[in-house]
């Protein structure tokens, strides 16, 4: 009899592995047939475990955001929080984390809600990025190459937004921007463009994100705001006075 229970545990513990190998592959497969097709993708937080996007590439730059406000006089104001701000991942402040540009306007009105300025015009969302490279610390920099490591910024505007936080426009990330730069610079591209006609692929991709507005035109920079002068205007904004009521 002791045989024949041990038998029948070995048993049940076989059938159980196996269960759980065929119910675990079976999730993985609806996530990869979902993932597939489409099909409710972003219905549940646990289809985030399931589907296969998850691992995306990293970014080759270093990212920083600014919120410059422009006044009625045309001078320039930091807008960004500078009281103690959430930092939800390491020391970098939570409206760098804001990919999509989607609450940053909400943070620039809190700001010039408390603070005491001229009439505000507009307020402008302006990405500074530099390759990821020169934050080597300077050992590892001088092993790995020649040249002095001084950081290289490049400055985007990435949308504009209302006093009032309400967005007017935004424009695609940085790298996005390059890549679609280098497409429109090539004459190939630009012929197959110009004989083309438009057309919807799927209603999945041609849709934009939620709260996103997209950007239309291929060469369009912000209204009043040359490329050249967005990088003095980051740099040469001022701090407006703390309102405290």
């Amino acid at each position: 009899m002791e045989a024949v229970a041990r038998g029948t545990e070995a048993a049940m513990k076989r059938w159980l592995v196996n269960l759980f190998i065929a119910g675990y592959l079976s999730v993985l497969g609806y996530g990869l047939a979902a993932h597939y097709v489409s099909y409710n993708v972003y219905a549940s937080l646990a289809m985030y475990y399931i589907v296969w996007d998850m691992y995306c590439g990293w970014d080759c730059f270093e990212t920083r955001r600014h919120l410059v406000a422009e006044g009625e006089s045309g001078t320039y104001y930091d807008a960004s929080p500078y009281w103690r701000e959430l930092c939800p991942f390491g020391a970098d402040e939570r409206r760098h984390y804001d990919y999509d540009a989607t609450h940053s306007g909400t943070i620039a009105t809190n700001v010039l809600r408390r603070t005491d300025h001229e009439p505000i015009v507009r307020v402008l969302l302006v990405d500074e990025m530099w390759s990821k490279k020169y934050n080597l610390p300077e050992p590892l920099w001088r092993l790995r190459y020649e040249e002095p490591q001084q950081k290289r910024s490049y400055y985007y505007i990435r949308g504009q937004f209302r006093p009032d936080g309400v967005a007017l426009e935004r424009y695609r990330n940085w790298t996005n921007e390059l890549a679609f730069q280098a497409m429109m610079n090539n004459p190939r591209s630009r012929d197959e463009i110009a004989r083309s006609r438009p057309y919807v692929t799927s209603e999945t991709l041609s849709q934009p994100w939620p709260n996103t507005i997209q950007k239309v035109g291929f060469f369009a920079p912000v209204p009043g705001m040359p490329e050249s002068d967005v990088s003095r205007s980051v740099e040469s904004a001022a701090r407006p006075q703390l309102s405290i009521p």
